[in-house]
């Protein structure tokens, strides 16, 4: 995987079809953690469990909203290898991407 310059991330940062990949991404997060700590709080004996179609829409809607995330992140440039089997980028680039999901400062 060749790496990608600071001049070649910044213009991926600001292409439009990176900013909406984040915006899905974001948009995943806040269907699927609320699904997950609920289904982890649901082993305590005073919390419901989470209702099967309540968990298969948010399954759905997470999915929805993240695999085209991927789709866009690969087309504006971002470069996914894939190792074993999971897919990996560059240290940096994964980094600026959690950072901008997560909006931290860098």
């Amino acid at each position: 995987m060749p790496p990608v310059t600071d001049e070649a991330l910044l213009g991926i940062r600001r292409s439009p079809m990176y900013r909406t990949a984040i915006w899905l991404t974001r948009v995943a997060n806040l269907v699927g953690l609320p699904v997950v700590v609920w289904g982890l709080a649901s082993v305590a004996p005073n919390v419901p469990a989470l209702p099967v179609p309540v968990f298969m829409a948010a399954w759905a809607t997470g999915c929805v909203a993240f695999v085209p995330a991927l789709v866009l992140l690969r087309r504006c440039g971002i470069p996914f290898e894939r190792r074993g089997t999971t897919w990996v980028t560059d240290k940096r680039v994964g980094a600026a991407i959690l950072r901008d999901v997560f909006w931290l400062r860098p």
